[in-house]
């Protein structure tokens, strides 16, 4: 028995954009129980499963609908945590077990920040260096992951980084990310391009994990793109499935 997974940045799209109808149906062709979105709304996804979301306030002020990552499930969420650590990176961080098909299931849902965020002087924020919050976020991830239990372990989200040739990531950092997820972890994405673009968008699986299938999703849709991401698309099962 397999586990359909799905992760996409949709670039904020609402419940009212043009974009949303294509987008979800993209999503449900590949009928998933997990969803990972970034860069999205609380209430995109709409009724039915369950989700569960990162803070609001991601050091941008309170951005109200809009949330960093969204994590949604055809079952309920338990065990959920919005923060991970206080050094983080604010509101890109959420995690949550869930039932499946297969099984329970921890997911960490997460968004790395760019090399440019807050990079620019805002009200009642200390301004950063390129790549500072990167870096940061990478530190605390590490620990996170270094405490949770490796069982059933999905990691996914948008990194910011495509994984070995075609990085623009520093040398350090690029080594920090795999630093984050070995040996425990393996991005069964690290390959995964879509028009000539390598993916920024991954997943990480613990070892009990057989990956089936990884696809992307087309961002395309009658010559306009319906994100600045395309996404991806898992089906994985566990190994003693097998």
């Amino acid at each position: 028995m397999s586990l359909s997974i799905v992760n996409w940045n949709v670039e904020f799209a609402t419940p009212r954009s043009w974009r949303t109808p294509e987008i979800l149906g993209r999503i449900d062709r590949h009928d998933p129980e997990i969803v990972c979105l970034t860069e999205t709304h609380d209430e995109l996804l709409g009724q039915g499963g369950h989700a569960i979301c990162s803070r609001a306030d991601y050091g941008y002020g309170l951005q109200k609908n809009r949330r960093k990552v969204l994590l949604w499930s055809r079952e309920p969420w338990r065990q959920v945590d919005d923060l991970g650590m206080d050094s983080l990176p604010p509101g890109r961080f959420v995690s949550g077990v869930t039932q499946t098909s297969v099984g329970e299931v921890v997911v960490i849902g997460i968004c790395i920040p760019w090399f440019g965020s807050r990079t620019e002087a805002r009200r009642g924020s200390e301004r950063r260096l390129q790549w500072q919050d990167h870096e940061e976020y990478l530190v605390g991830l590490t620990k996170i992951l270094e405490r949770v239990d490796g069982k059933r372990l999905i990691v996914m989200g948008d990194f910011n980084q495509r994984i070995g040739q075609g990085s623009r990531a520093p040398r350090a950092l690029r080594s920090a990310l795999q630093e984050a997820f070995e040996p425990n972890l393996r991005i069964v994405t690290a390959d995964l391009a879509f028009q000539g673009r390598k993916s920024i968008d991954h997943m990480a699986l613990s070892a009990d994990w057989a990956v089936d299938s990884v696809d992307a999703i087309s961002n395309i849709h009658d010559g306009r793109k319906l994100s600045d991401h395309f996404g991806v698309a898992a089906e994985v099962s566990t190994q003693r499935d097998r």
